[in-house]
């Protein structure tokens, strides 16, 4: 063999086990009824599987597969059965693994949902539980989409030690409850309040715990739990019935949020001992998503129509950070403190961008994704950055993308 094959065949080698590392060996059953919904099923299961990840289907006596190069350093066998009642219209669907039922879910076409999204909600286990395991192992490329459910999933949030990630999602009953991703064994666990909402989860910069936005008595305020027997222990921290919204932390005892007065809104501080005080930030109809890195706090501000992007300095001076032609929103900050995440349309879509605070450059993180993408935020170490994007008629899905800098050849025509 000469060098040149050796060495094209053994990049090759290192490239597919370097990458390709979960396989998902499904077996489908059904009964006459079911046969349509559990092929649309296996079908949207393989247009959907993320790179790396190689997928089995045995169905009706055939095999279809996914990625069929791909290396498997881990794979899963998952049963998946569909049934149709006649009686009640219904069609029953379950998840198995070892001989456990692990998810199971129903349709009525009654039902007002569309069809397209019980198929979803099927095939979203098995495509979730391989995107897990490639994000804990880390063995993804550029980008990772790691939920697949119909339900609304957005609003994401890193704890301090990189070991969990929070977010929104209603895939429980409708509501809207806090999920949390353990990134080290890469499984999911909702947090259901009874009789409330949840929106904007913000982890303490100690990790210990989370404020949000939710309902629990009625209307909207600004609401603190621990992380572990947090059901028993949420405490409110914002006054009044005018609706808040949008917290942050501006460190482990004291939170900033925004809340609505007769005339717009206002931004407020308080300690968990619930002592407000009113932020003199002027010259803004209104103000919204704060968020703080070592005393300076970023949020979007709202001038005649047009959203911006401004920092409330320390000596309490107020700086444009980034008002362009186009709306600017959902600002972050990276933990050095060197870049600005925020979300922008300029490209006819809303997509995740970076500015580096530094020598004002901007690039685009979502471009290739060509759908709409909100509410970014950095990982602890500053290599990923999570954020939401929504995929035609379906509701947001939480991403993942690797942090990157522009090349020299990226097109200028993008920048805003």
């Amino acid at each position: 063999m000469s060098m040149r094959k050796f060495l094209f065949f053994f990049l090759l080698f290192i490239f597919i086990t370097s990458f390709a590392s979960v396989g998902l060996r499904i077996t489908i059953v059904s009964d006459e009824q079911s046969k349509k919904l559990a092929s649309d099923v296996a079908s949207s299961i393989l247009s959907l599987v993320p790179q790396n990840v190689f997928v089995s289907i045995e169905i009706d006596g055939t095999v279809r597969t996914s990625n069929e190069l791909a290396s498997i350093e881990e794979q899963f066998f998952l049963g998946f059965s569909i049934t149709y009642d006649a009686t009640r219209n219904t069609y029953y669907a379950t998840w198995t693994e070892s001989n456990s039922v692990v998810y199971s879910c129903s349709y009525s076409p009654k039902e007002e949902r569309p069809y397209r999204e019980f198929v979803r909600e099927c095939a979203h286990y098995p495509l979730e539980k391989a995107a897990l395991r490639l994000l804990v192992t880390g063995k993804f490329e550029k980008y990772l989409r790691v939920t697949y459910h119909p339900s609304v999933d957005e609003y994401s949030s890193f704890s301090p030690d990189g070991k969990s990630f929070a977010f929104i999602t209603d895939r429980l009953g409708g509501n809207r409850n806090i999920a949390l991703l353990n990134l080290t064994e890469g499984t999911l666990r909702v947090l259901p309040v009874h009789g409330s909402s949840e929106y904007f989860p913000r982890f303490s910069p100690d990790g210990s715990r989370l404020a949000f936005q939710g309902s629990l008595h009625g209307f909207w305020n600004i609401y603190v739990m621990p992380i572990e027997d947090y059901a028993r222990n949420i405490a409110l921290i914002s006054a009044g019935n005018a609706p808040a919204y949008s917290p942050a932390w501006l460190d482990n005892t004291t939170l900033l949020y925004v809340q609505d007065t007769e005339t717009g809104n206002s931004m407020y501080r308080a300690t968990l001992a619930r002592r407000r005080t009113k932020l003199n930030i002027e010259g803004f109809d209104m103000v919204f998503s704060p968020n703080a890195y070592a005393g300076t706090i970023y949020f979007v501000g709202l001038k005649e129509a047009n959203f911006g992007i401004y920092a409330l300095t320390p000596e309490a001076s107020i700086v444009c950070v980034e008002d362009g032609f186009y709306n600017e929103h959902d600002p972050a900050i990276s933990p050095d403190g060197r870049y600005l995440a925020y979300s922008c349309n300029c490209l006819g879509y809303y997509a995740v961008w970076i500015k580096d605070l530094q020598t004002n450059e901007k690039w685009c993180l979502t471009e290739e994704l060509r759908q709409d993408a909100f509410y970014p935020s950095f990982s602890p170490d500053g290599q990923l950055v999570g954020f939401s994007a929504s995929e035609g008629f379906f509701e947001p899905d939480i991403w993942f993308v690797r942090f990157f800098k522009p090349s020299a050849s990226q097109g200028q025509s993008s920048l805003p």
